[in-house]
């Protein structure tokens, strides 16, 4: 486990541009890392990679970056994302909660038996239609996507439950595992230690308000039910994997610090308190800020605070 003091990243951040870039080459050093171990998984007749985190983890950037360097040096990838398979039954029914809401953590809202057919014909170079899933309005779109693997190519699936085994099955078994999310313990001048929960969320927050149109209450809001899905359907599946990968980069706290605290400031304490992430913003000020201008437009934040295309 690896901790950074407020501190040293407040040294750091007097040469923004040599943080980021040490930050940076950090980064990509796990990435190709990790795409070592998945060629030699492939080697060994593992063509597919499963990659799983909890929200906010970077989930996305780091299966493209991944991809992108198996392409880059002569081994022809595809990312996938298992977000296309979820669905609604035709008689509407959705998993609940105890407290009687719909479940979007549960893994029951993921069409099983068509991924596991898929990822089978995948591994078999067989070509197969992937759903497509219409996030507005809530259902399968009407469109399909044609994925024919051919042999030595590598296919990277990203997903929330692409690590649980009720969601896959034998079809794990063909597949090298990657659990991803932040690991890094941040620490301030008393010895408070933020949890690297507390970072996804900073992260969230941005990405919701930028991109989603969520405030900030609503985002906090959503932590209970989040926090309680990554209890219930990915931390249990963790260990399983084969790559352990720690998306945490060095600067960003720095770069989400005035945003964040404008924000935050306006939000009922009462409630922060009540959730327990009243800490953050007291956190945050103590760290000194950096601008979005110096972030490379590659970089695993982008994902949060970048423009969508």
């Amino acid at each position: 486990m690896e901790y950074f003091k407020i501190a040293d990243m407040n040294d750091a951040a007097r040469d923004p541009a040599e943080f980021i870039r040490w930050s940076q080459e950090r980064y990509d050093a796990k990435v190709e890392a990790a795409a070592q171990k998945i060629l030699q998984a492939a080697e060994q007749g593992k063509p597919l990679v499963l990659l799983s985190g909890p929200s906010g983890s970077g989930k996305t950037t780091t299966a493209g970056r991944i991809t992108q360097w198996l392409c880059d040096h002569g081994h022809p990838s595809h990312t996938l994302s298992m977000d296309n398979y979820y669905f609604r039954r035709a008689d509407g029914w959705m998993p609940t909660d105890e407290e009687g809401q719909i479940d979007y953590e549960s893994p029951e809202i993921i069409d099983m038996p068509l991924l596991r057919q898929h990822l089978e014909m995948m591994a078999d170079c067989k070509p197969v239609d992937m759903p497509t899933f219409d996030f507005a309005g809530q259902r399968r779109g009407d469109k399909t996507v044609p994925v024919h693997r051919k042999p030595g190519e590598i296919i990277v699936m990203e997903g929330i439950h692409a690590l649980n085994p009720q969601v896959l099955g034998q079809e794990a078994d063909l597949a090298t595992g990657i659990y991803i999310s932040v690991r890094t313990r941040v620490q301030d001048d008393n010895g408070f230690v933020l949890h690297p929960s507390r970072i996804r969320l900073a992260r969230r927050l941005l990405r919701d308000f930028r991109h989603r149109g969520q405030d900030y209450v609503a985002t906090v809001q959503k932590l209970r039910s989040v926090s309680r899905g990554e209890r219930l359907y990915i931390d249990p599946n963790k260990a399983s994997a084969e790559i352990q990968f720690d998306t945490f980069i060095p600067y960003e706290l720095a770069v989400y610090r005035n945003e964040l605290v404008h924000h935050l400031g306006k939000v009922d304490q009462t409630l922060l308190e009540d959730l327990g992430v009243s800490e953050l913003m007291p956190f945050l000020r103590q760290i000194d800020p950096i601008s979005e201008k110096y972030v490379p437009d590659n970089a695993l934040i982008q994902e949060f605070i970048g423009d969508e295309d």
